[in-house]
């Protein structure tokens, strides 16, 4: 199979993490990324009404405009029918669509990484916002009126975490990791070497890879640009990210010399100053004459 046209697909969806700030960590992803040589550039169509009133139906915010943009990066897949897809995010959600057509383009030997300080398989009875369930959604489960538009699921056995925090899992998510089996490895596991990955991909067998690279699942240390380190904020009580950016790249370079990497999410980029100065210059009259 000759795997040449390759999208980047700019979707800066917010609403999964009620977060309008996820749409500009987007827009910037796509100028300081390093450009390809001969990469269509798509953007999916997203709501930016910040102000209106959160809609609450189903048990999880936004459903409406999620669905809608869901909705919207499927057709531009299905129209476009690339080989690989760079997704710039946007908060966690945007993977869904991305995911769900690769595996329908590659519906044997397939597998995911999913590189994130947090799992990602809520649903509606245990969570709110939608980025907590897109990995719920593409295994079949997390919010049903996502999970229903899932063409090609995956299965747990398809998917491996890098980076979790498992000392920080809730009980509900220890519960049903336990249940799915899902290997994982911890930033500790990764310091020295990407064995823990590597060797999951071989022992699997698997020819093609899709990578979902939450940035929450770094260091606050080593990288800025986070959720967590939000200005002016108290210390936040959910699991921090332990990963360098330099381990992250390496795991992700090392994994595709073992199977030909098909799919790139990066996701939950928060360039704070950029955000601080776009607000506060905003203030300002000659700015908007």
């Amino acid at each position: 199979m000759n795997n040449n046209k390759t999208i980047r697909l700019i979707f800066p969806e917010w609403q999964g993490g009620i977060n309008k700030n996820y749409a500009i960590g987007s827009e910037i992803l796509k100028i300081v990324a390093p450009q390809g040589n001969q990469c269509e550039i798509v953007e999916v169509p997203v709501s930016k009404d910040f102000d209106k009133e959160l809609e609450f139906v189903d048990g999880f915010y936004e459903k409406t405009a999620i669905i809608a943009q869901q909705q919207a990066a499927y057709k531009i897949l299905h129209e476009k029918q690339p080989d690989k897809i760079l997704t710039f995010g946007g908060d966690c959600s945007v993977t869904q669509a991305p995911f769900d057509y690769l595996h329908g383009k590659y519906p044997d030997d397939m597998g995911i990484l999913w590189i994130d300080a947090h799992p990602d398989i809520s649903n509606t009875n245990d969570y709110t916002n939608e980025h907590a369930m897109v990995l719920g959604n593409l295994l079949g489960g997390g919010a049903q009126a996502l999970s229903e538009i899932v063409k090609h699921p995956f299965t747990p056995n398809q998917v491996m975490y890098v980076g979790l925090i498992d000392s920080q899992l809730l009980d509900y998510e220890k519960e049903k990791l336990d249940k799915m089996k899902i290997p994982y490895a911890t930033p500790d596991q990764l310091v020295k070497d990407s064995n823990p990955v590597t060797d999951w991909i071989k022992e699997n067998k698997f020819k093609y890879l899709a990578i979902h690279f939450d940035l929450d699942s770094l260091s606050p240390k080593d990288f800025y640009s986070l959720l967590c380190n939000e200005p002016h904020i108290p210390p936040v009580d959910y699991a921090v990210g332990k990963l360098t950016l330099k381990d992250a790249v390496r795991v992700i370079n090392d994994a595709a010399k073992e199977a030909s990497l098909v799919g790139l999410t990066i996701a939950e980029y928060m360039p704070w100053d950029i955000i601080n100065i776009r607000n506060e210059f905003s203030k300002i009259d000659i700015f908007n004459d």
